[in-house]
This record gives C-alpha cells, structure tokens and sequence, in this order.
C-alpha cells in the first residue's frame, strides 16, 4: 500500500468522525435485527456481488465482496473478504492471498471517551453534534430521516454534494442502496434481498485458508493518533471552534514534493477511486461504533 493510501485512513477519520457523531453517539445504535444476511448487486464502473452477514446485532459482520472492473483502460478483479468483530476489522485478498487488520476504531473511540469526566462528556457531545452539523454543510451533505423506501424498509438518506447518495436502514448503520459518481466513474450498490431469519453458517466469519492477516502498524498508529488527537481536542469547551480553526481535514501532511503532493504528482484516477473506497469504509466503520457488552 502506497504512503499515500495510508495518510487517506487517518485523514478520513478525521474528516468524518464529526459526522459520525452528529447525530445520537455512534455506539448507542442498535441494530433492529440480531442477525441478517443480505445480497447486493454493484453495478457500473464496478459490476459484481456483495454479501453482508450480520450477527449480535451487527457486532459481528463479514462482508464478502467479489467484482470486476475497468479502470483507466485495464480490468481489475477484487475478491475479498472484510470480517468486523469488537477487536478488529481484518480485510482478506483472496486473489493476492494476502490479509491486514487494524483495531475496530470502536475500541478507540471508546477508550478515549471513558477516560472523560461527565463535563467533559457534555463538551464531547455537544462539539460533536455541532462539528457534524458543520461539516455536512462544508461538503454539500444532508440527512432526511424515512425519506424513502427499500425492499419495503423505511430508509435514512444521506447526501453528499451530489457525488454519493446513501440509503440506510432506517435508526441503523447498514446502507440498503448507494449511488456514487466520482470523475465521470458511476456507481451503485442494491440490496436485492434482506434475510434475518436464515440460519448463518460459522464458516463465513472464519478467516479463508492459508491466509494469515498481519497487522498494519504504520496504518495503525496513525489512526491512533487521529482518534486520540480528535478526542483531547472534542472534550474542550470550545472543541468544535478548534477543530474547525484547524483547516481543512483532508489536506495531505508530512512531506510534500514541489508539486504539492504525497509521493509526488497529482492523484491519478486509481488512486482517487480507492481513496473513496476507504472513505467508505471508514464511514461504515465509524456508524458501527457500539459498546462492548
């Protein structure tokens, strides 16, 4: 993975960790269902399957994801396997045979929140809800409770700046249906069934055969130190004014060649697309903040 790709996953921690907690605090959603399997087709630049396994109320979740795709002008196969549980989050590339895992943000934030006293809980909560207001608004996004339905199911939709629009099951994180268009490459993810009473195999949360995850530590500690730095900064009394004083969060840091950019050279189109893949994943795993029972 480039330099680049892993200043994206603290960076977009940093950007959306406001959103993130605009609403109710992330780990007090609960999921309206204790286990689920549902089936998504992906359409577009990206064309493929996806399939989410939920279990424990979303504590436990495996997403296998197989698709093909046309980027600049060469194909690309993805086939991979992302299992979430309290501790980790572990990505599997069952065509490289390689694994990664970072630890589950949820254990961060949450480590970071019960060192709080209760002011400083109230400040946290507070500069949370009003730093989220403020960034939806910076990046063109709104949110509309039951705005739409789904396979039957009432739906959270969630914009941003024209460039994605979100369906989420509606008081929950599990997105039903998305729409994505980024520099002319379009596309769409649809649930196409939703099943919480079929019975979940085991084998599906276990990691594949002859694939040993190792853990990122560059990766890791830089999203450490986000969490922390956004944490000490949201339990001030003036938190949401000082990360707001702060600039742009999706500005690159550390060095920079004379054109500005990371490792020289502006973002190419591959690298912009797994940028807002990891955007993705990030937000997803920031809406699965729960408490450890």
């Amino acid at each position: 993975m480039k330099k680049r790709s892993l200043l994206a996953v603290p960076l977009i921690l940093f950007c959306l960790v406001a959103v993130a907690f605009a609403g109710d605090l992330p780990w007090e959603m609960k999921l309206p269902f204790k286990q689920a399997t549902i089936r998504y087709e992906l359409k577009g630049s990206q064309q493929g399957t996806e399939t989410l396994y939920v279990k424990d109320y979303g504590k436990i979740r495996a997403k296998h994801h197989t698709s093909s795709a046309t980027i600049m002008g060469m194909a690309k196969k993805s086939d991979t396997i992302e299992i979430t549980d309290p501790d980790w989050v572990t990505t599997y590339d069952l065509i490289e045979k390689t694994g990664e895992k970072v630890t589950n943000p949820t254990k961060l934030y949450l480590a970071e929140y019960n060192k709080f006293n209760s002011e400083e809980k109230r400040n946290f909560e507070k500069n949370s809800k009003e730093l989220g207001a403020s960034m939806m608004g910076k990046f063109g996004g709104s949110i509309k409770q039951k705005s739409a339905q789904h396979l039957g199911y009432d739906c959270d939709v969630s914009s941003i700046n024209g460039m994605s629009t979100v369906y989420l099951l509606h008081g929950s994180d599990i997105p039903l249906r998305s729409e994505v268009s980024v520099m002319g490459m379009a596309n769409s993810i649809n649930a196409t069934t939703v099943d919480t009473n079929a019975t979940i195999q085991d084998s599906v949360f276990m990691p594949p055969a002859g694939i040993t995850a190792t853990s990122n530590q560059e990766a890791e500690s830089m999203m450490t130190e986000t969490i922390k730095h956004t944490m000490d900064t949201l339990k001030r009394p003036d938190g949401a004014k000082a990360m707001q004083q702060m600039g742009s969060p999706m500005m690159p840091v550390g060095p920079m060649d004379e054109q500005g950019m990371e490792d020289g050279g502006p973002m190419t189109k591959e690298e912009h697309a797994q940028m807002m893949k990891e955007m993705e994943a990030a937000m997803e795993r920031m809406k699965r903040m729960k408490p450890q029972q």
